[in-house]
């Protein structure tokens, strides 16, 4: 899976195990991550590439978007997934 800018990722190790982020940009083996609540685009957090998992389709298309559509279009994803019972 491609890590881009504006696509998902889902933390697959340390303390935000299995939480949902979107790639603000990518730097060699290192991404920075938003969840527009707590992770914002000003303070992203830094994951090793080896820690995410890229999940399929991309929320954003053209950036700058604000931090509440962020956390708007995630929380419309989580819960779809969540009603079909995926991870």
């Amino acid at each position: 899976m491609d890590y881009q800018p504006g696509c998902l990722a889902r933390s697959i190790a340390g303390h935000d195990k299995d939480q949902y982020y979107v790639i603000l940009s990518v730097d060699g083996e290192r991404v920075a991550l938003a969840d527009g609540r707590t992770r914002t685009q000003e303070h992203p957090k830094r994951k090793n590439k080896r820690h995410i998992q890229a999940v399929k389709g991309c929320l954003i298309q053209e950036f700058p978007v604000s931090d509440e559509e962020i956390y708007a279009r995630l929380k419309s994803f989580v819960k779809r997934i969540s009603d079909r019972g995926e991870k």
